[in-house]
């Protein structure tokens, strides 16, 4: 528990002092490879950041060490190619860009294959949740044309049975969501 405190403290310190790929002059002259090793790895970056991390600081006449920088990257993997954070990554919706060392990746996949489903359920619900709102609001649109004095009789027929409609498609969706609800993801 006090390795993954750590590993989250240090994703978000690093991450907003450093930046994305490439490093400027002072963050190369003060660069810990190890470290910079370390969280990209925790961050489940590729191996290739290393070269543009390495380019960016050739630029500044600094030399990148190579050695520390892979093996704070490998240390950090120990820690990302876990069940649990596959799961965490595939249940976020994030990708994997196939870092883990083969003996890791299994169980990494296995996490991140259910996490998937996960995110895919959620992604569901959400998608019917938004489709009812929207239905919803159409007829409340509909309702307010129809008590409106503009509207002749026969435009209010038209009104009535277009919120019939509206209504069916509703609880069809709404049957459809409770449906959804009642599956488990993870089986």
């Amino acid at each position: 528990m006090k390795t993954i405190l750590y590993l989250i403290t240090w994703i978000i310190l690093t991450a907003a002092l450093i930046g994305c790929a490439s490093l400027n002059k002072n963050q190369c002259l003060q660069a810990n490879w190890y470290e910079l090793g370390w969280r990209d790895g925790s961050l489940g970056k590729p191996r290739s950041l290393f070269q543009k991390h390495a380019d960016a600081c050739v630029k500044h006449n600094v030399r990148a060490e190579k050695t520390e920088y892979y093996r704070g990257r490998d240390d950090s993997l120990k820690n990302f190619c876990t069940y649990d954070n596959g799961f965490s990554q595939g249940r976020y919706g994030k990708s994997y860009n196939y870092i883990c060392p083969p003996d890791l990746e299994t169980s990494f996949l296995a996490g991140f294959r259910e996490g998937r489903k996960v995110y895919t359920y959620n992604r569901k619900v959400v998608a019917f949740e938004k489709r009812l709102k929207i239905i919803d609001n159409e007829i409340q649109a509909k309702e307010k044309l129809l008590y409106s004095l503009e509207v002749n009789k026969e435009q209010r027929d038209i009104l009535r049975s277009e919120i019939r409609q509206l209504d069916i498609k509703y609880r069809d969706n709404v049957r459809d969501l409770e449906e959804l609800r009642r599956i488990d993801p993870l089986s």
